[in-house]
C-alpha cells in the first residue's frame, strides 16, 4: 500500500500543484487530475526525483523519505520515455536486470522471451528510428522486466497508434498479475482501457 498523508507541493510561489492531499494506493489507480501538474508531482515524489515536499508518504507502512532511492521497488514510464538510440532494442529491454547485476544468459532467455511472445521482431531494428508507439511499448515492457511492486505509467495511450492498442493493453493485463499499476491519462476517452481500476482524484 502506498500512503499519501497531507502531502504539498508548490509548483510556483503562488501556485500549489498538490494541495493537502491524502490518499492511499492498494489496487491498481487511474488518477484523474484536477490540475495538469497533479500526476507529474506525485509520481516525482514517488520516484525521489523531487524530495522537496511537505507530509509524508508511506511504502509498506515505511515513510519514503527513509528509503534510498536504489532500494525503491518501483518503477516509471513517463509520456515520454527515453531509450539508448546507439543500442539495440534487446540492450533497451535488458537494462534494468543488467544493472540489478542478473546473469548475462538470464537476461537474455527473459528479454528473447518478450519479442518472441509479442512478437516485437516487427519493430524497426534501429533503436533510434521506432516510432513513438513503439518507443512506448519497449519502454512499458523494460518498467515491468523486472516485476516490480509498483509501476507508475503517464499517458501511455496518448498519441498511441491504434494498430498497437490491442498489444499495449495485452501487456496491461500481464503486468497487472506481478505489479500495482498506478496510471494517469491526459484524455477521458483514454479511462475505457482501466475499466477495472479504481479512480482517484486528484
Amino acid at each position: 500500500m502506498i500512503r499519501f498523508e497531507k502531502i504539498y507541493v508548490k509548483f510556483v510561489n503562488e501556485f500549489y500543484s498538490i494541495f493537502n492531499a491524502n490518499f492511499s494506493i492498494d489496487s491498481n489507480t487511474i488518477l484523474i487530475e484536477k490540475n495538469p501538474c497533479g500526476c507529474t508531482a506525485f509520481f516525482r515524489i514517488l520516484t525521489k526525483i523531487q524530495t522537496s515536499y511537505q507530509g509524508d508518504v508511506f511504502i509498506e507502512n515505511v515513510n519514503l523519505k527513509s528509503i534510498n532511492k536504489k532500494d525503491l521497488d518501483i518503477s516509471f514510464l513517463p509520456e515520454n520515455p527515453i531509450l539508448f538510440n546507439n543500442k539495440s532494442l534487446k540492450y533497451n529491454l535488458e537494462f534494468p536486470l543488467k544493472i540489478r547485476k542478473i546473469n548475462k544468459k538470464t537476461r537474455k532467455n527473459i528479454v528473447n522471451s518478450l519479442f518472441l511472445h509479442y512478437n516485437l521482431d516487427k519493430f524497426n531494428k534501429k533503436t533510434k528510428k521506432i516510432s513513438l508507439s513503439e518507443k512506448k511499448i519497449i519502454a512499458l515492457l523494460r518498467a515491468f522486466i523486472r516485476k516490480p511492486k509498483y509501476i507508475l505509467i503517464e499517458n501511455l495511450f496518448e498519441n498511441l497508434d491504434e494498430k498497437y492498442i490491442n498489444l499495449t493493453c495485452d501487456i496491461l493485463e500481464e503486468m497487472k498479475k506481478y505489479s500495482t499499476l498506478i496510471v494517469c491519462e491526459k484524455s477521458i476517452e483514454n479511462l475505457v482501457y482501466f475499466k477495472d481500476f479504481l479512480s482517484i482524484e486528484i
